[in-house]
């Protein structure tokens, strides 16, 4: 056993002496390439000479045509998003870095407000920390069409998702015509929810879902049916239910919001399903809006119909689209509140209000403020394809300006701190609270933000 374990102790020995009589390797000239994190390409180094060696072309499937005449098919879902152009984000203009993050964290804030049913959390007092009363279908009509919107600017399926569920949950509260199999009309009476402000709503959300099945922009058209139920001869919409109403005496506000709503529900459906009567409809429409804003000004008229008289000229060509848009959005120029205003510098890139027919001094809102980006930034895109050098230099510092303003009611990690973490993160973050001195939130004041910025990053003044 000795003799054993004194043979093993001379064998281990000579191959330590071994070992260590060998030469020590050189280092390598050129320190090693970084192997990079799993799914994240590697960069070769600067100056590098030698490239590797690209993967062969995977092998074709079994039975599958083969030779150089074969063009692969790039599936529908392939298609890149509109957010993709951003991905180079610090090349853009600092408004345009915030337009596209504060969009997507306002699109994370909705969600989250998503609930079982398809429908969202009206509203939240993060002062109280509990939800606030006074739910409503068209607010949440609007949450639904800036979800929408948002979801095929990013890509995002769970965005889509979202969408898709809450497109259904207002479809619910419709039903079909007993009358009429091929016309959807909304449940409720327009005293409790407008029947056609909420139908035009659903109508654009559903456009603007990603990938709108067949069914889905069956319900639309049917829901388009109805609002041809409300047309007028002389071009104006009928938005109360009964016939013989006046509309402009049980509701005078509705004016304002409703009828441009459903032309451009009509406009926006004629790109899918095109119809000679929808066309037509839009252009009697915005002719008869376009005079009654000359009798009576009114910024919530203006952000009604550009979008309409927009979608009219690109479809149509028609000049007294363009000339509609372009007058009434010089106009809402004029309310913007400028920068060298001593009364008001923080409200600078907001609007005044409009109170009988004179502007007054109030704090502008996330609301009223993101539907007015939305139609300056559909002005703007005119000039574009129109070329129109003189409106769009004045609509370019304008969209800027009130870009940087909304910038300044969203919750972000710099003005939520003194709030506790989990709260912040789970209520807070990437909400458009409703104005410069009301810290409340509600679902359409982030929605109509997130619209605005949407068309801000489309119309060409993003760059």
């Amino acid at each position: 056993m000795r003799r054993t374990l004194f043979a093993s102790g001379i064998v281990v020995l000579l191959v330590v002496v071994v070992v260590a009589a060998q030469p020590p390797v050189a280092p390598p000239l050129t320190p090693p390439t970084p192997t990079a994190p799993p799914g994240v390409p590697s960069i070769a180094p600067p100056g590098a000479t030698n490239t590797p060696t690209p993967p062969a072309p995977p092998k074709p499937f079994p039975g599958a045509p083969s030779g150089p005449s074969v063009a692969p098919t790039v599936p529908a879902a392939a298609v890149e998003a509109p957010l993709s152009k951003f991905a180079h984000i610090e090349t853009f203009p600092q408004n345009t870095q915030f337009a596209v993050r504060g969009s997507l964290m306002a699109a994370e804030w909705l969600a989250k407000m998503g609930q079982p049913h398809g429908r969202f959390l009206h509203g939240y007092l993060p002062a109280l920390r509990q939800p606030m009363n006074g739910d409503h279908d068209l607010r949440q009509a609007q949450a639904t069409l800036a979800m929408a919107q948002t979801a095929k600017f990013s890509g995002d399926q769970k965005h889509a998702a979202i969408a898709s569920q809450a497109v259904l949950a207002m479809l619910a509260s419709t039903k079909v015509d007993a009358n009429d199999p091929n016309c959807r009309v909304p449940v409720q009476m327009s005293f409790v929810c407008n029947r056609v402000g909420f139908a035009s709503l659903v109508v654009l959300a559903i456009v603007e879902l990603p990938n709108p099945s067949d069914k889905l922009l069956d319900d639309a058209e049917r829901l388009c049916v109805f609002l041809r139920t409300q047309l007028r001869t002389d071009g104006s919409v009928h938005y109360t239910d009964t016939p013989t109403d006046d509309p402009t005496k049980l509701d005078p506000a509705g004016f304002n919001e409703y009828p441009g709503l459903a032309l451009h529900a009509l406009a926006a459906s004629n790109r899918v399903r095109p119809a000679d009567w929808k066309k037509d409809a839009v252009k009697k429409g915005v002719a008869y809006y376009h005079a009654a804003f000359r009798a009576k000004p009114h910024p919530a008229l203006v952000a009604a119909v550009t979008p309409a008289a927009t979608e009219l000229y690109l479809q149509t060509k028609a000049t007294e689209a363009a000339t509609a848009a372009f007058e009434m959005n010089d106009w809402l120029c004029a309310l913007q509140i400028t920068g060298n205003d001593t009364r008001m510098p923080q409200w600078a890139g907001g609007f005044r209000s409009v109170v009988e027919g004179r502007a007054v001094d109030a704090p502008p809102s996330s609301f009223d403020t993101g539907r007015y980006i939305h139609s300056l930034a559909c002005a703007y895109q005119l000039t574009r394809v129109i070329g129109d050098l003189t409106h769009e230099e004045k609509y370019r510092p304008a969209l800027s300006s009130a870009v940087q303003f909304l910038y300044g009611l969203q919750f972000l990690e710099t003005n939520t701190r003194h709030f506790e973490d989990n709260f912040r993160a789970k209520m807070l973050m990437g909400a458009f609270h409703l104005s410069p001195t009301d810290g409340n939130l509600r679902i359409d004041a982030t929605a109509s933000a997130m619209t605005g910025l949407l068309r801000f990053l489309s119309c060409g003044a993003e760059r």
